[in-house]
């Protein structure tokens, strides 16, 4: 450029007047190439720190809190950054240099994929399975109709795809705003802060893809719209991600305070049950501890004889008290012995009862 620029000058000084002006305006035009260049890299590169920054911090989280939908959120900004790179002819002069035009084939694989991972981060995010079913199934076509396209983009031309393409993003983006909306009208906090982080990156995809189509004019605005919206996005929905984190932590410690409770009414409620007796229950084992004196009944006799007084079955008894059915028996036909008895209906009716 600047040898150029040094051989321009010095053409101006040896000809006439009419070239020194096409040559002024001739450096008038590469200036503004240069400011435009670097704006739009200014640009790209802020776009490109925010998205990388985002997947890492985003990665941690899901690593550390084990949620889906930071994993998604990361596969989304992973392919995001992708499409914009293939997008701005970027990845061919790295990833693959002798098939530059590869890509302005690729990035249609890449956008299909960033919005199978978006929709799935819309979902997951909202809680749609959990409170709004039919919504859910809706973003599941999403996806489907996502990964059609990058399938289709390894067959057919970028000309033919290109329809099917635009059309998806104009249904699939604004989806999520309007998902969102529903979901916060249903008292999901968070998807406020879902709302507005989606609403700059979605008006700038929408720009570009009607600037694709011809509808729109080309200017540095309209170029850089997604970047713009992408840098927003990346910084709101860091906002979303961390009220997410804080609701988390909220319900879990609602959720650990109740528990904590709970426990504690159990062990209150299982002491007083091992000190305080119905007075029926009093009644009954004092009667039951007379008989066994009066009969000479073993200790572990005598609690098979309260089981017994109680109406409990055999399997029950070996339950409490942790002994085989056979033991029960063998203890029960010692008792009937000693108290005299030949059916267990005895007990309670001639020997606890006297009838």
């Amino acid at each position: 450029m600047i040898t150029f620029l040094s051989n321009t000058l010095n053409f101006i000084s040896f000809n006439n007047a009419d070239m020194v002006i096409v040559a002024c305006q001739d450096i008038e035009a590469i200036s503004n190439l240069e400011i435009n260049t670097d704006l739009r890299s200014l640009l790209l590169g802020i776009f490109f720190g925010f998205m990388i920054v985002m997947a890492i911090y985003n990665l941690l989280l899901y690593f550390s809190l084990k949620d889906k939908a930071y994993l998604l959120y990361v596969g989304t900004a992973t392919f995001t950054i992708l499409t914009t790179l293939a997008t701005n002819n970027i990845s061919g002069q790295y990833f693959w240099p002798s098939q530059p035009d590869l890509d302005g084939i690729i990035y249609v694989t890449f956008a299909g994929i960033s919005m199978f991972f978006s929709s799935r981060f819309a979902a997951v995010f909202l809680e749609l399975k959990k409170n709004h079913k039919p919504l859910d199934k809706f973003m599941w076509i999403i996806a489907y109709l996502s990964l059609l396209l990058t399938i289709l983009s390894l067959f057919l031309s970028i000309d033919q795809i290109t329809p099917f393409g635009r059309w998806l993003v104009l249904l699939s983006f604004p989806s999520y705003i309007i998902v969102a909306i529903i979901a916060y009208r249903n008292g999901f906090k968070p998807a406020k802060f879902y709302l507005i982080a989606w609403i700059p990156y979605v008006l700038g995809l929408i720009t570009r893809t009607m600037h694709g189509a011809g509808w729109l004019p080309s200017n540095q605005l309209v170029l850089s719209s997604m970047e713009l919206g992408g840098a927003l996005e990346i910084v709101l929905l860091s906002l979303a991600l961390g009220y997410r984190i804080k609701g988390m932590q909220e319900e879990n410690a609602l959720i650990r305070n109740q528990l904590q409770a709970y426990i504690s009414q159990v062990i209150i409620l299982e002491e007083k049950m091992e000190f305080v007796n119905t007075p029926e229950e009093h009644v009954l084992e004092k009667r039951i501890e007379a008989i066994s004196v009066k009969h000479e009944l073993t200790e572990r006799e005598t609690d098979v004889f309260l089981f017994l007084a109680k109406g409990f079955n055999n399997q029950k008894i070996a339950d409490e008290l942790f002994v085989s059915i056979n033991t029960v028996k063998f203890h029960t036909r010692n008792i009937y012995e000693k108290l005299d008895i030949k059916k267990r209906n005895e007990i309670n009716t001639r020997i606890l009862f006297n009838k």
